[in-house]
């Protein structure tokens, strides 16, 4: 049996015009390739569907019980097909976006609270994720990723300024453990510290240091795999966190935290939005990426 439809699409309008003349004219093709067409399709079935004269055409018992079992379902592929068009007109259907928790919360989630209300009928899926996700095997719309490092096969979009990472506790721990002076002085203190997936690799401290970026040589314990838990254990006063100044800027202003190691800030490129290269972009997506967008001017 053939996989191929078009010839009972043509069965069928030529089952409503009553002319092969008027069917071949709205189909674009010929009345004989049509006639061809229909042979091949009666031979295909062991079925007459239709009776054919010098003047009309008009279908048989058969032929009328296939047109009235299949006008439905070309009724319901095409009011599809039209319905899919609303995906290119206005922001409706869905997508799917992978970020990490710190963005998701700090960058993603404040533009979405104002994107959302506006777009009522654009179901978004938002996913944290601390590690790297293939966002198309995945089958995402949409990731982000700290600095440009993207794939040559992606877009990248700019989503934030560049962020800095800054080394905190709390009060009642700096007292008790004393205050870290250098990066090395860490190896004698409690530093929680973040997994970015269950086969506990874990995010690496870096600080800047005699003109050059390096890693400290620290022992990792709490561990959690959630940057919020991180910061409710620093300022529980469990141990010292490493965390971005956009999630921490509250508590520091607040006391609830104490900045220590500012000297030795690492700064990072901002966090960028990623998507698969792709002519066509449903409204709905478009209409995020740009909510996403970082606007420098009003950075």
């Amino acid at each position: 049996m053939s996989r191929h439809f078009n010839d009972l699409y043509a069965f069928r309008i030529i089952a409503q015009s009553g002319s092969f003349t008027r069917a071949a004219r709205q189909l674009g093709v010929s009345p004989s390739a049509l006639s061809h067409a229909m042979n091949a399709l009666e031979a295909r079935l062991g079925l007459k569907l239709l009776n054919r004269t010098t003047r009309s055409v008009s279908t048989t018992d058969a032929g009328q019980q296939l047109c009235e079992r299949i006008a439905p379902l070309f009724d319901a592929i095409q009011t599809e097909v039209f319905e899919m068009g609303r995906f290119r007109e206005a922001t409706v259907g869905k997508v799917r976006m992978n970020a990490s928790e710190n963005v998701a919360l700090n960058i993603v989630y404040p533009k979405l609270r104002d994107f959302l209300p506006q777009h009522p009928e654009l179901q978004v899926e938002l996913y944290l994720n601390n590690g790297f996700v293939d966002i198309v095997a995945e089958r995402f719309d949409l990731g982000v990723r700290m600095g440009a490092d993207v794939a040559q096969d992606m877009v990248a979009i700019r989503m934030a300024p560049d962020f800095e990472m800054v080394t905190v506790a709390a009060p009642n721990y700096l007292a008790e453990k004393g205050t870290p002076q250098s990066p090395q002085d860490l190896a004698g203190h409690t530093c929680i510290g973040l997994a970015l997936n269950v086969h506990e690799h874990l995010l690496e401290w870096y600080f800047w240091q005699d003109g050059a970026e390096r890693k400290a040589d620290i022992h990792y314990s709490p561990v959690f795999n959630s940057n919020v838990l991180v910061r409710m254990a620093a300022r529980d006063g469990l141990g010292i966190a490493w965390l971005p100044l956009l999630m921490v800027a509250e508590d520091i202003a607040a006391g609830r935290l104490v900045e220590i190691l500012r000297d030795y800030r690492m700064i990072y490129p901002g966090a960028y939005l990623y998507f698969p290269k792709n002519r066509h972009k449903p409204a709905g997506l478009q209409a995020l990426i740009e909510a996403l967008r970082w606007e420098e001017s009003g950075a």
